[in-house]
């Protein structure tokens, strides 16, 4: 079972990587919101039904999906199949690889920062990574990829993602040249705003590296006992009731049931105040926690 939330595009042109159904997955979720022209919650699931039984499937999905789906989003996912299969979808997504590669090039060049990386699919292998993925890597750079978000987003240019280290603008497949260079305009201006000294922690979040907290009940007991919200100096040692995840990556640290510890409080801590965003939480900025009632 695959996720492929971000490739909805792949396999329909040569130079992107294979369709996860072509190399043998029973099951892919799809997002066609994300790189094709579908709207918001226009995500899709495809599974062959020699492994897995379509029935059960069915039945699972019936339970958890909306009785009154909306009709616009449906028909917006199936324009963006049709794209996708046509001629047309096949010539933007040529068009896509060379637009996004003259932009690395650009940013490459004039994006005068002492030790960006900027990597690309040659860096990779063919066929290994989505060409059209625009990744900034700062982790040699005195930029935070957090304070340059905040830039990008005065100036109207959201990012798919941004941590310390790392920036990932958001290219789909109905991008242009002209979408592209604004982009790149705006990167450049926000990175000359930037100030590097003020803006760029010391030292990165450890969060991604935290042990997992032990389980001292299970997720289910847990969402559904008695619980209360407490201060976060009171935290430690206490049953989480709630998810908290640092975005991104967006996995969560804690899940209802897990127990709260204090290198998992000190790595939050740092994440949030590096910047990055408190996902799921009941209060974002940590000051207080859901946690299970004694």
């Amino acid at each position: 079972v695959v996720d492929a939330a971000w490739g909805a595009h792949f396999g329909f042109h040569p130079a992107y990587p294979a369709h996860a159904m072509s190399l043998g997955a029973d099951a892919m979720i799809t997002s066609a919101h994300k790189t094709l022209p579908a709207f918001s919650q226009g995500s899709i699931v495809l599974a062959r039904t020699k492994l897995l039984d379509r029935d059960r499937l069915e039945r699972g999905f019936e339970a958890t999906a909306t009785t009154s789906p909306a009709g616009s989003i449906l028909a917006s996912i199936d324009a963006s199949r049709a794209l996708l299969a046509s001629p047309v979808g096949h010539d933007l997504l040529g068009r896509l690889v060379e637009i996004t590669a003259a932009a690395r090039r650009r940013l490459r060049s004039e994006l005068t920062l002492s030790g960006v990386l900027i990597p690309g699919p040659d860096d990779f292998g063919p066929n290994r990574i989505d060409p059209v993925k625009l990744v900034l890597l700062l982790a040699k750079t005195r930029l935070s990829g957090v304070a340059l978000e905040r830039e990008l987003l005065t100036l109207g240019s959201p990012l798919e993602q941004a941590d310390r280290d790392l920036m990932i603008p958001i290219v789909s497949m109905v991008d242009d040249q002209e979408s592209l260079d604004l982009f790149c305009n705006r990167l450049i201006a926000a990175a000359q705003r930037v100030d590097p000294i003020a803006e760029r922690p010391t030292t990165a979040s450890p969060v991604w590296q935290t042990r997992l907290p032990p389980a001292a009940m299970t997720p289910r007991d847990a969402f559904f006992a008695d619980h209360e919200t407490i201060d976060w100096y009171d935290a430690a040692g206490r049953i989480s009731a709630e998810v908290v995840a640092p975005y991104p990556p967006g996995v969560p640290v804690l899940v209802p049931g897990e127990l709260i510890t204090t290198e998992t409080l000190d790595a939050l801590e740092t994440a949030a105040a590096s910047g990055v965003r408190i996902a799921y939480a009941a209060d974002p900025s940590l000051k207080s926690f859901q946690v299970v009632r004694r």
